[in-house]
């Protein structure tokens, strides 16, 4: 076992959020001692980021809350295309009626957008998580072929890809895109997130919230974030250059993946005990991989192993290992 630990098992941002974030949040922690539900400040600088109406806007205490609330407000008859995020499954825990559609095919995410009957709320991941991306056009044609459902785009990766749907929400009121800081700003610890949505989706599922549900120290971080955008820019322009050359250095090495938009990267071996020992070597050797679905996913099997992209000496260390296997 390696004397150091290196956890690439989460796709949280591995480096610490840059000194400006606490210096400048003295202000909203003066203001901490009240109430603050749905900051205007907040919603406004949102509203601008993606031009759309401050309408539209409704914060969340990251996406996972606002996935909770769409299954509150609309998820009797739940589909999801797997593999994909676990927390849509939470539909089942609520007493309805959850489906996965295994969309991989060839190692490619792969979605049907041909019309589901008897759905009532469709969550689609994209980019998706553990791996994988739909195409702008597919993505509206699902939501086009299915006027009868709620169809939620989860962009939660968003700001990874040049994929969002953002532009088309105000034309379609079966639609709605989820947002967060999570992973583009390496805010997960602060749990924030937004919905964008027509007005008239936004008055049903708001109210399947709590009445103050963001820490004001949070908004007040998620501000600080957006007037120093460049900053995250960059840095995910970074992330992605790792990314690719983990990509690249897998596919010289004759490993099978899945093609990814996010800040991590799929392995798929021939059967579960071929990924079991590769899971198994990189944890003799230090590094902590995801293996199946691990804490986050359903619809991979352990024949896959997902690895969390993360800095340039993290990722030198583990193709180094695979180097030595």
């Amino acid at each position: 076992m390696a004397d150091k630990i290196i956890n690439l098992q989460y796709t949280t941002i591995k480096d610490p959020l840059p000194d400006f974030i606490y210096k400048n949040l003295e202000k909203y922690s003066q203001e901490a001692n009240s109430y603050h539900p749905q900051p205007l400040e907040l919603i406004e600088r949102l509203a601008e980021r993606h031009q759309v109406p401050k309408e539209m806007v409704y914060v969340t205490a990251g996406c996972d809350e606002a996935i909770q609330m769409f299954i509150h407000a609309f998820g009797e008859r739940t589909y999801t295309f797997t593999p994909t995020y676990i927390v849509y499954s939470d539909a089942k825990e609520f007493g309805n009626k959850f489906t996965e559609l295994y969309s991989l095919n060839n190692n490619k995410f792969d979605i049907s957008t041909e019309k589901i009957k008897n759905a009532t709320l469709i969550f689609l991941a994209n980019p998706n998580n553990p791996s994988g991306f739909t195409e702008k056009c597919k993505v509206m044609e699902l939501i086009e072929n299915n006027t009868h459902a709620k169809v939620i785009i989860d962009e939660a990766y968003g700001d990874f890809a040049e994929l969002s749907v953002i532009d088309q929400v105000i034309k379609y009121s079966n639609m709605a895109v989820l947002r967060s800081f999570s992973k583009g700003f390496g805010m997960a610890g602060n749990r924030i997130g937004y919905i964008i949505a027509n007005p008239e989706v936004l008055s049903v599922v708001k109210n399947k919230a709590q009445w103050s549900n963001v820490s004001y120290l949070s908004i007040g971080a998620a501000i600080i974030a957006l007037e120093n955008e460049k900053y995250f820019e960059n840095m995910r322009s970074g992330i992605a250059e790792v990314r690719d050359d983990i990509m690249d250095f897998l596919r010289s090495n004759g490993y099978d993946f899945l093609p990814s938009k996010i800040n991590a990267v799929v392995i798929k071996f021939a059967n579960e005990m071929k990924g079991t020992i590769f899971f198994n070597y990189l944890k003799d050797n230090g590094i902590v991989a995801s293996h199946g679905n691990g804490f986050s996913n359903i619809g991979l099997d352990k024949s896959f192993v997902r690895i969390a992209v993360g800095n340039k000496n993290q990722m030198k260390k583990f193709k180094e290992s695979l180097q030595k296997l």
